[in-house]
């Protein structure tokens, strides 16, 4: 019989993994940059960082962008390839 159970508890893992990944790209841009962004104005998809943010702090991002990259790729599960 099909476990209804088990097959909420994988999207449950792998929600808690994207919030993980989100929470670790963050503290990488504030250890970068100083800047504080909140959880809910990034997003990851298709191994790239989306920001919403005002154009002065994703200027300040995008100045750092590769050292946020190597440092993402380099201490994180995930792969990130841009920030947008």
């Amino acid at each position: 019989m099909f476990n209804i159970g088990n097959f909420l508890n994988k999207f449950s893992k792998k929600i808690q993994t994207l919030e993980l990944d989100i929470e670790n790209v963050l503290r990488v841009i504030e250890d970068k940059t100083g800047l504080k962004i909140s959880l809910n104005n990034i997003e990851i998809k298709n191994n790239t960082v989306y920001i919403q943010a005002s154009p002065a702090i994703k200027n300040k991002i995008f100045i750092f962008k590769q050292g946020i990259i190597d440092e993402i790729n380099k201490n994180l599960q995930v792969k990130i390839i841009d920030i947008r």
